[in-house]
C-alpha cells in the first residue's frame, strides 16, 4: 500500500520514472517499488485488495443513500402495472359493452325492419294470384319465385336432380323463400335472447369495474407504508458492513484473513436484497391484486356473452337478407326451443353451426384476452426481483473479484526492480564515503518514517537496502558496512 510523503526528492522521482510504464498501480514511485520488491509483490496484493474493498465500500454508501429511491422505484412500478392491468380490464368490459349494445341495437333495427308492411310488386302479386286456387301451401310456397328467376326457367331444372319443389320451380333448395311469417317469428326469439342476456353482461361488466377501482385504491393505500420495509430490512446490516470494510481498510495487516463475518454479511444482503425488493412489491400489490383477480371469471363472461350476441345478431341479418328457408333454419338453430342457463345457453349458441357467412366462435381467445392484464403483474414481479439482484450484484461483484485477489500468489512486476535500481544509483552517483554514507542513512531514515505500521516489511526493507551492491559499491565495496560500524 502506498504511503508516501511529497518531497522535493519525491516530485524529482516521478520525473525519472514516467507514468506511462506498464507498472502495477502500487509501483509509481520508488518507495512503493522499493516495498513490491522487499515483500515479493506483497504490498500491491494489498493494495489491490484495498482498492477493491473501497470499490465495495463506496457501493454500499451508495446503496444506503438511494435505498429509499430504489425502493420508491418498485412501489411505483408495482402501482403502475396494477394500475395497468386495472385499466386494461376496463378497456375489455368496454368492449364487451360495446359489443353487446352493437348487437342489441342491430337486433331491434332488424326486427323493426321485417315488422313493416311490405310493398309487393305487380309482377310478384300476379303470381301470387295465378298460385292461388292450387292446392296446399307447399304447392303455393313452391310458386314464389326468388329475385333473377324467370317464369319460363321453370320448366329447366338443374342436372343433379333437386327436390320436387326444387324441380318444379328451378330453384336450389337452400335459396328456397322463407315464409315471411316464419322469418318474422325468427328474428323477434332472436331478439328476445340477445335482450335476455343484457343483464347477464351488465352484472359481470360492473363487476370488473368495480374490482378495478377497488385494486386502485389498495395499491394506492399500500404504497404509503410498503416503501418503509426496505429501509427497515436493508439499512442497518449494509450500515453495519460498510463498518466493517472500513475496518479492513484502516487495518490491511488483516486483510488476506478478513472475519468470515464479512462474507457472510456481503452474501446475506446480496441475497436480501433480492428478497426485501420482492417483499417491497408485494406489500404493495398483494391486496389489490386479490382483488383484481376476482374481476378475470367476470370479464371473460361478459367477453363471452357479448360475442353470442354478436354472432346471433349477424345471423338475424343474414335472415333479413336472404329472407331463405336455410338462412332462417339456421337461426332458430342458435336459439334452442328448452330454457338454458345463461352458460349453458352461451356454449350451445358458440358451438351451433353457424349460418353461411357467420364466422365460427371460438371463447378460448377470450380467456386469452382475460388473461393479459394479469399478466402485467406478474411481469413487474419478475422486474422487482431483477431490481434486487442488480443491486445485490453491486456488492457480490466486486466481493468476487476480492476473493479472486485473495486467493492469488502475490507477484512483483518485473519493471519494479529496474527502477529501484536505477533511482539508487542515480542518488548515489558522484557521491564519495561519507556522502553515500549519509544518503543510505537518509534513505533508512525515510524508510522508517513510510514504513513504520508495519515492521515486518521495514525489516525488509531495511534488510534490502543494506544489501543492495550499489549502495555498497559507494560505501567502499562489500565489506563497507562492517568497516563503518568500526
Amino acid at each position: 500500500m502506498r504511503l508516501r510523503s511529497f518531497s522535493i526528492a519525491t516530485v524529482a522521482l516521478v520525473s525519472v520514472f514516467p507514468l506511462a510504464a506498464p507498472l502495477q498501480a502500487c509501483c509509481d514511485d520508488f518507495w512503493s517499488c522499493v516495498g513490491a520488491v522487499a515483500s515479493g509483490g506483497l504490498t500491491c496484493a494489498v493494495e489491490s485488495l484495498v482498492n477493491s474493498i473501497k470499490t465495495i465500500i463506496q457501493n454500499v454508501g451508495r446503496l444506503v443513500s438511494t435505498l429509499a429511491q430504489q425502493a420508491a422505484d418498485v412501489v411505483n412500478l408495482a402501482k403502475t402495472e396494477l394500475n395497468g392491468a386495472a385499466n386494461d380490464l376496463r378497456n375489455l368490459a368496454g368492449q364487451a359493452e360495446g359489443d353487446f349494445n352493437a348487437a342489441a341495437q342491430a337486433a331491434q333495427s332488424i326486427v323493426n325492419e321485417a315488422s313493416r308492411p311490405q310493398l309487393v310488386s305487380p309482377h310478384m302479386a300476379a303470381g301470387a294470384l295465378a298460385t292461388a286456387g292450387t292446392a296446399g301451401t307447399r304447392a303455393a310456397t313452391a310458386g314464389v319465385q326468388p329475385p333473377g328467376v324467370h317464369p319460363g326457367m321453370a320448366a329447366a331444372p338443374k342436372p343433379g336432380g333437386v327436390g320436387a319443389v326444387g324441380a318444379a320451380t328451378g330453384v336450389r333448395m337452400d335459396q328456397l323463400p322463407a315464409d315471411p311469417q316464419q322469418v318474422l317469428d325468427a328474428l323477434r326469439r332472436a331478439k328476445d335472447a340477445i335482450d335476455a342476456l343484457r343483464p347477464d353482461v351488465t352484472q359481470p361488466i360492473n363487476q370488473v369495474r368495480q374490482f378495478a377501482t377497488q385494486a386502485e385504491q389498495q395499491v394506492t393505500s399500500a404504497a404509503s407504508s410498503a416503501a418503509n420495509i426496505a429501509q427497515t430490512a436493508l439499512l442497518a446490516p449494509l450500515q453495519t458492513l460498510g463498518n466493517m470494510l472500513t475496518d479492513l481498510v484502516n487495518h490491511p495487516e488483516h486483510i488476506f484473513d478478513p472475519s468470515q463475518i464479512v462474507d457472510n454479511a456481503i452474501n446475506q444482503i446480496t441475497n436480501q436484497v433480492v428478497t426485501t425488493m420482492t417483499q417491497v412489491h408485494d406489500a404493495v400489490m398483494q391486496q389489490a391484486k386479490a382483488t383484481l383477480d376476482q374481476a378475470q371469471r367476470p370479464i371473460q363472461d361478459a367477453l363471452d356473452r357479448a360475442s353470442v350476441a354478436k354472432k346471433i345478431a349477424d345471423a338475424m341479418q343474414k335472415v333479413q337478407h336472404a329472407k331463405t328457408k336455410a338462412s332462417c333454419d339456421a337461426l332458430n338453430a342458435l336459439i334452442p326451443r328448452q330454457r338454458l342457463d345463461v352458460r349453458a345457453f352461451t356454449v350451445h349458441v358458440a358451438g351451433a353451426a353457424p349460418a353461411p357467412g357467420i364466422l365460427a366462435l371460438n371463447l378460448n381467445q377470450h380467456k386469452t384476452m382475460a388473461m393479459a392484464p394479469f399478466n402485467r403483474t406478474t411481469a413487474s414481479r419478475l422486474t422487482a426481483r431483477t431490481v434486487g439482484t442488480q443491486m445485490g450484484a453491486k456488492l457480490k461483484g466486486p466481493w468476487q473479484d476480492f476473493k479472486r485477489l485473495q486467493a492469488a500468489s502475490p507477484k512483483v512486476d518485473p519493471a519494479a526492480k529496474p527502477r529501484v535500481d536505477a533511482e539508487i544509483s542515480r542518488r548515489f552517483a558522484g557521491k564519495t564515503g561519507p556522502q553515500a554514507e549519509a544518503e543510505r542513512q537518509a534513505m533508512l531514515n525515510e524508510a522508517r518514517a513510510r514504513f513504520a505500521k508495519d515492521p515486518a516489511l521495514l525489516r525488509k526493507v531495511e534488510a534490502m537496502l543494506d544489501g543492495d551492491p550499489i549502495i555498497k559499491g559507494h560505501l567502499g565495496g562489500p565489506h563497507g558496512p562492517a568497516v563503518r560500524e568500526q
